[in-house]
């Protein structure tokens, strides 16, 4: 019985492929999604006001599902 040949991937490999593949998201616009996800959690108390600027408009209307904006 034969089994197949399993090739160790880098911590590097893995993350860039999970990327790649839509499992995970990063980057600026990631990031914003994911503060506009807690500033509607846990609001100004804990995060501060909101800054007043598009990017975190269009967070804001991705978080509220309207991707017209």
């Amino acid at each position: 019985m034969s089994f197949p040949t399993v090739t160790p991937t880098s911590d590097t490999d893995r993350v860039l492929g999970q990327i790649e593949r839509g499992e995970i998201r990063c980057g600026p616009d990631a990031a914003r999604e994911i503060a506009a996800r807690a500033q509607a959690a846990y609001g100004d108390a804990v995060w501060g006001p909101n800054p007043d600027d598009a990017a975190w408009a269009d967070a804001l209307a991705s978080l509220n599902g309207d991707h017209s904006a």
